[in-house]
């Protein structure tokens, strides 16, 4: 077991989504000097908490920098939660989403370990398997629908394979989706809470099925796994529930006060869908004793709450 209190953190990814549910998670419940890690393409500086560090880098173009950045804030633990996370970008730039998720995320590997970090923990993600029905265990097949899916299908292997050549001390973490405050990128859910905002129409694609956990909840299990998970090895992370995209479009509409109708797009429909993702999270809790706290009809609430107040950053 290592403990991550009172320690020295790198957050790489610190001022996006889930990265800045971290920090703040880090620097208010476990004191840690906090330093974030950020190129700022996606992610607000504004939301990078006043009490962290902020040091700008691009983990793809210099792995001796990233290290000499590790060695002189003597950092002893690393979270990587830097991505391409947006799948349609995949289908027109996939040489750039792989250089970001598997080769930018292997740079941060070694130069973790070169400067003796004490652990590390990579965020891969659910996207890694293809159409499984139930919940999706570990060990089932990983069969990736998008090139997405495949670089974090490769990074995954990667953590597996230098943790058996070199002891490099990672664990990667699959993550199913998220929902929560600071929202980035053009989902599903910004989507559906846009457009009822507008009007009672939700235009939409596959009416497929996600696993949705509050992104405070998946911060503090994360930091969990981290000190107690085993490294070279890989965790699924979910809440274990989910929901079909229509009904939750209607859940939205509800709770947004609306009476809405969900009409089928075929504009926004996703080649090679995966129709179903859903946490198997028995590793994980044999693992961890953390639990996710906040249901998803109050995860949505934030989320509304946070947009009618500030809005979408990508906008």
């Amino acid at each position: 077991m290592r403990n991550i209190y009172k320690s020295n953190v790198a957050v790489i990814g610190g001022a996006g989504f889930l990265g800045s549910h971290l920090v703040n998670y880090l620097i208010k419940e476990r004191e840690c000097n906090v330093l974030v890690i950020d190129n700022l393409i996606t992610g607000q500086k504004d939301w990078i908490n006043k009490k962290a560090t902020f040091i700008y880098h691009d983990i793809t173009q210099s792995e001796a920098g990233l290290r000499k950045i590790f060695e002189q804030n003597k950092i002893e633990y690393v979270f990587n939660y830097a991505a391409e996370p947006y799948i349609p970008v995949s289908f027109e730039r996939p040489l750039h989403v792989f250089d970001i998720n598997a080769r930018g995320a292997l740079m941060v590997l070694n130069a973790a370990q070169e400067a003796g970090v004490k652990g590390i923990l990579q965020v891969s993600s659910a996207e890694i398997y293809g159409n499984l029905d139930g919940k999706i265990k570990e060990t089932d097949q990983a069969i990736p629908h998008s090139t997405y899916g495949v670089s974090k299908l490769a990074i995954d292997s990667l953590i597996q394979a230098r943790w058996r050549e070199a002891k490099t001390p990672a664990i990667a973490m699959r993550q199913f989706n998220c929902v929560g405050e600071r929202e980035t990128h053009e989902y599903i859910i910004p989507v559906i809470i846009e457009q009822a905002s507008k009007g009672n129409e939700i235009k939409l694609g596959n009416n497929s099925f996600r696993d949705f956990q509050y992104a405070g909840d998946a911060v503090k299990m994360a930091v969990e796994l981290l000190e107690k998970g085993e490294f070279g090895e890989v965790y699924n992370m979910g809440s274990e529930e989910g929901i079909k995209m229509y009904d939750l479009a209607v859940l939205i509409g509800k709770l947004m006060g609306k009476d809405v109708t969900v009409i089928e797009d075929e504009s926004r429909k996703r080649p090679w869908e995966i129709w179903h993702l859903q946490s198997d999270n028995t590793k994980l809790y044999q693992t961890i004793e953390t639990r996710p706290q906040v249901n998803l009809e109050e995860a949505l609430k934030r989320t509304i709450k946070d947009y009618e107040e500030n809005g979408w950053c990508y906008k």
